[in-house]
């Protein structure tokens, strides 16, 4: 008995010392678990995508060459007979996403030989700034701007994520501090059982009690250890997958949490700051901000062109370079689709979809206000069968002394002290079984109103 007793104590030092809290716990999960490095790299994608939406700015840099021969001796209005024309075309061009504008510069070199010889150098710089399509870039940042509320999506969407998963981990946790207690509870009834069992034997010895007795005590006793190698098993198994699961060794797994500690939900401005609906609110500014652009490209292009050129003619190439003269232009270049089929059709389909956001949005309110009244009523009625489960703790073991005095003094039956026995054990796990609930309804709670993971 000296040594069921010395197992339990070195049990609880060993809780005690290499214990993990749920602080740690969360932590420790963050650290390790490969869930949290492939969110962390699904936010690099966004981050890749929204710079992949610049890719438009770039510079795009073209050369074309071309050479001709010519034989016009035989045509009247020819002023040659014979020509050789070498032409070499370099241009580079780049939007302006800001402003929606276009910049091109181009060089032409053309050199002609044989009845005709002269060399010609052509440099032109052309800008085009939109005044009603695509005004300011509108259309042209669409794809950069949604890219950004993406990112902002993601952030939010990976906090959900990650509360979901660590919510469902922390419930392991306390399932572990449950498992602890559970051995804990049938290692003290063994340690009774064994006790009991021993005493009853020295009184048969003494003639004091029947066979009968010695039976019922024996029976206990085996139940007892049955019950325990069950709870001990439980609690190897459950320890070896969170050691797994957070990379640490099986001696390392002890969970350091009070299963009885009280809390008070709190409200809390959960509309407003809620996680699910600030990412309804970046659908609805996605959707408004592709309106914006589908609105816009229904308009007509009206193009401002501004062009700037010099432009030189010698017999050879140094010499065309030198002798430059200049050219400006400006103009306006209006199109405008008949119909409007697409931009008008988008504009309509954009604007259903903010409709139903709206409605969505609405929904998801109702649901988070039933999640949090019913959580909070949960954990109300679970601290008062807590107490009622504390109170029937106290009873069960007033009846088990009781139950032990009279069966001491010959008026009580073994079977009765058994019983009464049982009893207190029962209601022991049975008060940690609705301490286990109860703080999982706590964390249910916490992670609705995005308090779990901040």
């Amino acid at each position: 008995m000296k040594q069921i007793f010395t197992t339990i104590v070195i049990l609880l030092i060993g809780f005690n010392a290499q214990a993990i809290s749920e602080r740690e716990f969360v932590e420790r999960l963050k650290n390790t678990h490969p869930f949290f490095e492939q969110q962390a790299l699904s936010s690099q994608i966004k981050q890749v995508e929204k710079r992949l939406t610049s890719a438009n700015e770039d510079w795009v840099i073209a050369v074309d060459s071309n050479y001709k021969n010519e034989n016009a001796s035989d045509i009247s209005s020819s002023t040659y007979s014979k020509l050789n024309t070498t032409s070499v075309d370099f241009s580079a061009t780049r939007k302006i996403a800001n402003s929606g504008s276009d910049l091109t510069f181009k060089h032409t070199w053309k050199d002609k030989n044989k009845d005709v010889d002269t060399t010609r150098n052509k440099f032109s710089l052309d800008y085009t700034y939109p005044l009603l399509r695509n005004r300011d870039g509108v259309n042209d940042q669409l794809d950069g701007d949604v890219a950004q509320l993406n990112i902002e999506k993601d952030t939010l969407e990976r906090l959900e994520q990650e509360e979901s998963f660590i919510l469902k981990k922390l419930k392991r946790f306390i399932d572990l501090a449950y498992a602890q207690e559970q051995q804990l509870i049938n290692e003290r009834r063994l340690a009774l059982a064994g006790e009991e069992l021993n005493l009853v034997k020295q009184k048969f010895a003494a003639s004091v009690v029947d066979k009968v007795d010695v039976l019922l005590q024996e029976d206990a006793y085996q139940r007892a250890q049955q019950q325990l190698l069950q709870a001990q098993q439980d609690l190897t198994l459950l320890r070896h997958e969170i050691a797994i699961t957070l990379a640490l060794n099986f001696d390392q797994v002890v969970a350091n949490t009070d299963l009885y500690t009280a809390y008070t939900p709190k409200d809390a401005q959960l509309l407003a700051n809620a996680r699910v609906l600030k990412v309804t609110d970046l659908d609805q500014k996605t959707l408004k901000r592709q309106l914006r652009s589908f609105k816009n490209e229904s308009q007509a292009k009206l193009d401002l062109n501004l062009g700037l050129i010099s432009e030189g003619e010698n017999t050879d190439y140094s010499n065309s370079l030198e002798n430059q003269s200049a050219t400006w232009n400006v103009g306006l270049g209006l199109s405008y689709p008949l119909g409007g089929i697409k931009s008008s059709n988008n504009v309509k389909k954009a604007e259903i979809k903010l409709a139903r956001l709206a409605q969505y949005k609405q929904e998801q309110i109702l649901d988070l206000r039933v999640q949090i009244a019913t959580l909070k009523e949960k954990i109300n009625l679970l601290m008062q069968m807590l107490k009622s489960n504390k109170k029937q703790i106290t009873i069960a073991k007033a009846r088990t002394v009781e139950e032990k005095e009279r069966y001491a003094n010959g008026s009580g039956q073994a079977s009765f002290v058994i019983s009464a026995q049982n009893n207190e054990q029962n209601t022991q796990l049975s008060y940690a079984q609705v301490a286990t609930n109860y703080q999982k309804a706590v964390l249910d709670f916490k992670a609705t109103i995005d308090q779990l993971v901040r």
